[in-house]
């Protein structure tokens, strides 16, 4: 029997003592369909990286590791050195060249070479320390938001605030986590996989999947296998076969946008419960949640996060998980119930207003424009730069409507035809004036568009 037994019954432990005698030497810590970790090797390798690290004179470390363990042991390491962990997000070389001020060298397990030092897994056995060093005051990681709508944002995250969200996780479905494993499509860079499927899983003793999942088929091998935790986004889940019943599975949860009514009960059909939709930002962490029994459910904020109307109209955040103001103004636009400001709808984005030719355009206006015509079954709509001037710019997806459309009467007719529809609803000026058609809009590994890679289709 695993020494995790019943640890949703334990309150969840702090990071400083992950590594403790608090947890057996044979207590299940990571594992992969063809070997296991345990608590005694966690220990062993992250003492044996502090002394890799010990001999270097670089203090702030990028971790771009795509293996989950390694992850979890460098990212140890580098606090327990004394050292700032840095979390790029991306492992684009373009996006890293782009943050290269923001870190001295690289931890990585991929052939990187983004002119830096760079320590590469696996790393050769150090004689290892025989005890851990003293855990650092005010320990915090570096992240970066998802970069799904602009240039990524650099956001420092204190450990305190996201101990305290996975103390809130437990607290809310801790019971049913008892005895799971967890396993997720995202990885641990970006805010929502570092809360759900890096912190969480250590916190509470369960034990994590080294490599994410990437298709529906290692879901059915691993759901077989053992009681699993999915943590996911709608970019996977809404992709699911539904002729492929999975074993049931203990909790999914999904964050990264909305999930479509019709896709939660995809998740439901063929993983045997409804997913739980997390609502949140890299900003401000975990803000709600809600499970879609109806189309367009409401959502439920955590415990102690409360909303703030504006006299503008814009809605301010207040949580615990913010430091060091407190508050934060959001970028969507919320409608809380008027019976109970607990619970609110999502009404979409606010702040992708541009300004070209002195107007203000609503690149989500055209967007959703675009998407309610049968010719399309998805766009995405962002702004380049050209010459100095700056354009609207689309990447469609077609519709089997849009394919015959284009055999039949060729592309440029399709376009024209686009053009003509939106010239009803919008001005002259907020036209797309570059297209590209493509089979699927680009995403980054939290299931969100990936905004480099949207603009690099009209370099």
């Amino acid at each position: 029997m695993d020494s995790q037994k019943a640890s949703a019954s334990v309150t969840p432990l702090p990071m400083c003592e992950w590594l403790s005698t608090e947890r057996a030497e044979d207590h299940l810590v990571a594992w992969s369909e063809s070997r296991e970790w345990r608590q005694h090797e966690f220990r062993r390798d992250v003492l044996s990286l502090i002394a890799s690290l010990s001999a270097t004179p670089y203090s702030r470390w990028a971790l771009c590791l795509e293996d989950n363990y390694s992850f979890a042991v460098a990212l140890l390491a580098v606090i327990y050195s004394g050292k700032k962990p840095v979390l790029p997000g991306h492992f684009r070389p373009a996006v890293l060249a782009e943050q290269q001020s923001e870190f001295d060298a690289l931890i990585t397990d991929l052939p990187l070479s983004p002119g830096c030092p760079v320590l590469r897994f696996p790393i050769a056995p150090q004689a290892a320390l025989n005890v851990l060093p003293q855990w650092p005051q005010d320990v915090s990681v570096i992240l970066f938001t998802s970069g799904s709508t602009g240039k990524p944002q650099r956001i420092v995250k204190p450990i305190f605030c996201l101990e305290l969200e996975s103390r809130w996780l437990g607290t809310l479905w801790g019971t049913e986590f008892a005895d799971a494993r967890f396993a997720a499509t995202v990885a641990p860079h970006h805010m929502y996989g570092l809360s759900f499927a890096f912190m969480l899983p250590l916190s509470l003793g369960l034990p994590f999947a080294t490599t994410s999942v990437k298709y529906h088929e290692q879901l059915h091998s691993l759901a077989a296998a053992h009681p699993l935790v999915f943590i996911s986004s709608p970019a996977f889940l809404e992709r699911l076969d539904p002729a492929l019943n999975t074993p049931k599975l203990r909790q999914v949860f999904s964050a990264g946008g909305p999930l479509k009514h019709d896709a939660a009960r995809l998740v439901e059909q063929t993983c045997g419960d409804l997913p739980t939709e997390i609502y949140g930002t890299t900003e401000t962490g975990i803000i709600a949640f809600r499970q879609q029994h109806q189309p367009e459910a409401v959502w439920t904020l955590f415990g102690d996060i409360a909303f703030s109307p504006r006299p503008d109209g814009n809605t301010s955040l207040i949580s615990p998980l913010l430091s060091p103001s407190g508050t934060f103004m959001l970028s969507d636009e919320i409608k809380m119930l008027p019976s109970d400001p607990r619970h609110f709808e999502l009404l979409g984005r606010k702040d992708r207003i541009v300004k070209i030719a002195e107007q203000r355009v609503s690149l989500t206006e055209i967007e959703q424009r675009l998407c309610h015509l049968d010719l399309l079954s998805e766009a995405s709509v962002l702004t380049v730069q050209k010459r100095g001037r700056v354009y609207v710019a689309a990447v469609l997806v077609l519709s089997r409507s849009g394919e015959q459309f284009i055999d039949s009467q060729g592309q440029a007719a399709l376009l024209d035809n686009l053009r003509q529809t939106l010239r009803s609803w919008i001005s002259p000026v907020a036209l797309p004036r570059y297209w590209r058609i493509v089979p699927v809009i680009p995403l980054n590994q939290q299931g969100k568009r990936s905004a480099a890679e949207l603009q690099e289709m009209f370099l």
